[in-house]
């Protein structure tokens, strides 16, 4: 009998085939683990986490706060409109059914394959080839009483694709879908958009505190005109190298998240001025605390890392590694190509520091 035991499992059917532009994640079981920056060790008890610029910075980052809440709005959008969806989906999957649609659904859960309704019509609906799923369901289902064989198939195969329609036009579209970009439509919009959307909470907590520890000091150096200006031309370079790698792989998928961004201001921070350090918080199992890198290290590291990962590892699961790289390069390059003035005011800030250090 088709049912929703748990609305979460709904939420990590309907996310997973999106590539979320996270940071590494551990444990990443699903699209909706917590997603944050770690050393990249698949432990849980290992934590290394930029927090702020390890100097005073000579104006208060308005835009940088702005931009968070920009984040933290958009993602309670999408809550919002996750839960719409959730309970459309419940209807849809409760709905009064005949004896023998009953019985078609529980041979289809004989097969293992899926263990809700939902998990089912996510199937059909979301993949691109639905008609094959449907397809491949009823080859493989055991036929049903009173019908001969190929009677049965074709019985099952109406009954599915009269599904299919209904759902299509009872429930409203995935609300991920409508925030994310989809690396084959090569839409400007869609790549500045997707960056201000989230997959789950730990995705956006932990984008939105690697953003501050590098923004902040990139706003107050650069002034709020470029530092808006970066955010568009680095959102924008992810996504043409995003499509340019799914092109290249024949693997399309939707992207979402703040990270190519975050990597792009961490970029922009080491050619700003490399040598400003940056507070990080660290845990590593019972040692915790706080220590201050040079921004040029936390760079070298993180974007280091990823690249290594872009070329060595052939699962990336649900990052979009190729957004984090091309992230770090595209605002080392904005910063060394177009803010000359701020490298003057970094220069400066940073003869202050060492004047008041020494």
């Amino acid at each position: 009998v088709p049912q929703i035991t748990r609305t979460m499992a709904l939420r990590l059917l309907a996310i997973a085939p999106l590539w979320l532009v996270a940071a590494p994640c551990q444990p990443r079981k699903s699209a909706a683990d917590s997603c944050a920056l770690f050393t990249g060790h698949d432990t849980s008890l290992v934590l290394f986490l930029p927090i702020k610029a390890d100097f005073p910075l000579p104006r208060w980052p308005v835009m940088t706060v702005i931009v968070c809440l920009i984040c933290v709005a958009v993602f309670l959008k999408q809550e919002a409109e996750m839960r719409d969806f959730i309970g459309a989906v419940e209807r849809y999957c409760h709905k009064d059914r005949s004896r023998i649609e009953l019985i078609v659904f529980e041979r289809i859960a004989e097969m293992n394959r899926y263990r809700y309704c939902d998990e089912m019509m996510a199937d059909i609906v979301e993949n691109d080839n639905g008609d094959e799923v449907i397809e491949d369901i009823v080859t493989n289902l055991r036929p049903l009483a009173g019908f001969g064989r190929e009677d049965s198939k074709e019985y099952v195969r109406l009954m599915l694709e009269d599904e299919w329609r209904s759902f299509v036009n009872t429930v409203p579209e995935h609300p991920y879908r409508s925030f994310a970009y989809y690396t084959d439509t090569w839409n400007p919009w869609g790549m500045i958009r997707s960056a201000f959307a989230h997959g789950g909470w730990g995705h956006i907590i932990g984008n939105l505190i690697f953003f501050f520890a590098f923004a902040a000091t990139v706003e107050a150096l650069a002034g709020p005109v470029m530092f808006w200006a970066a955010i568009i031309a680095i959102s924008v370079f992810t996504g043409i190298f995003s499509s340019v790698s799914a092109y290249a792989t024949g693997n399309h998928l939707p992207t979402l998240g703040l990270s190519g961004v975050v990597m792009g201001m961490m970029g922009l921070f080491s050619a700003l001025i490399p040598r400003g350090r940056v507070r990080c918080f660290y845990w590593l199992i019972v040692l915790f605390g706080t220590v201050a890198v040079p921004a040029w290290a936390l760079t070298l590291w993180f974007v280091g890392m990823d690249t290594i990962k872009l070329f060595a590892v052939e699962d990336h699961g649900f990052i979009n590694v190729m957004a984090h790289v091309t992230g770090g390069l595209g605002g080392y390059l904005f910063g060394i190509a177009f803010m000359r003035k701020a490298r003057e005011r970094a220069r400066d800030l940073m003869f202050d520091i060492d004047m008041n250090s020494s």
